[in-house]
């Protein structure tokens, strides 16, 4: 994914009652941005968030890491309300407008590389005073697989001598080695037993290669969690949970947002339903006469994929959010309601 953010839940803790008696756990959150003031402020607002992920930061086939945006004022609001800050790193490539596997390819070529590239990473976190680094490579081949976990632990080193932290967003699979390249290139025990935070991305079920369908049901969901706790100790685990859906038409789909399926809805008057899967959906016909399908997220879907958590898996660490970016303001509610027991958002 990369058109949202994510938030991530990071301590999970039993909560004592008077007496001595256990409550329901809290879960930490986290969550990517792309630079939404607003969000994070509801977040906040709610205190519903503990960690935030910037997604601005590049990796490079030299090996060298740049810095393709800044906020300065969203990273004040963020220090203000004590939350960690984390860089998230990607192969992304505004070029191809995709992943490019060419980057982490150049790395992973030589020990000597993959050494510069993770100190160079670390060196970041350190220069920038940020608490960790959030690695997001994406379609890596399925033959770098002891390479990718060789490299992650070199940066898991590197950042832990320097008191730092190492976040890692993982492609979702229910086995070993999984299905296609990407999957195949993760090695969830290795890659586990490196990090601090696994963030299973639990979402893109559906999407531009397939047919119009749900972004993340929560049956599937499940499924992978059960098989990650098999895999990656529980209290690194954090459950990806989509802000976003999609709007398909003439055999692809585009990215939007719970505000872009607002105005959708108020133009053009659609009935929107329920999916088997919980999210809401709708069709509607343009001013061009094309059809199209939408799969978005509400409340009502929200609380459903959080019920993954609190129902079957309430052992793991929190949520990981993609992405902080236009959502409707009633999710850090039900976020705080459902994870964050005795708490209430104002």
């Amino acid at each position: 994914m990369r058109a949202w953010t994510a938030v991530t839940l990071l301590i999970l803790a039993w909560i004592p009652a008077a007496g001595g008696t256990a409550l329901s756990p809290s879960y930490a959150v986290s969550g990517w941005s792309l630079g939404d003031e607003d969000s994070l402020n509801r977040a906040v607002g709610c205190r519903a968030i503990d960690e935030v992920d910037l997604d601005w930061f590049y990796s490079r086939r030299n090996g060298t890491v740049i810095q393709g945006f800044n906020d300065p004022a969203l990273v004040a609001a963020a220090r203000s309300a004590g939350l960690s800050l984390f860089a998230t790193v990607s192969n992304w490539s505004d070029a191809r407008n995709d992943f490019d596997p060419a980057v982490p390819r150049a790395i992973l070529q030589t020990r000597k590389k993959m050494r510069r590239h993770a100190a160079n990473l670390a060196a970041l976190c350190a220069t920038l005073g940020y608490d960790g680094i959030d690695l997001d490579w994406e379609s890596l081949k399925a033959r770098e697989r002891d390479r990718f976990s060789d490299f992650v632990e070199e940066l898991a080193a590197d950042l832990h001598a320097e008191g730092k932290r190492l976040a890692i967003a993982i492609s979702a699979k229910t086995s070993e080695p999984g299905d296609w390249s990407g999957t195949k290139a993760e090695d969830w025990f290795r890659l586990g037993a490196a990090v601090d935070e696994f963030k299973v991305m639990t979402y893109d079920y559906s999407g531009p290669w397939s047919s119009p369908g749900p972004i993340a049901p929560p049956g599937w969901m499940d499924a992978v969690l059960t098989f990650a706790e098999s895999e990656v100790p529980p209290d690194k685990i954090m459950m990806g949970l989509p802000f976003y859906g999609y709007d398909w038409s003439g055999g692809t789909a585009v990215g939007l947002d719970w505000a872009d399926a607002q105005v959708l809805i108020a133009q053009y008057a659609p009935a929107v339903a329920r999916d088997p899967s919980g999210e809401a959906t709708f069709i509607y016909t343009d001013a061009m006469g094309i059809v199209h399908t939408v799969f978005f997220q509400d409340e009502v879907s929200i609380a459903d994929k959080l019920g993954v958590i609190t129902g079957d898996h309430p052992a793991i660490r929190g949520i990981a959010i993609w992405v902080l970016e236009r959502e409707d303001p009633g999710f850090w509610g039900v976020i705080d309601g459902l994870l964050r027991p005795g708490d209430s958002c104002p």
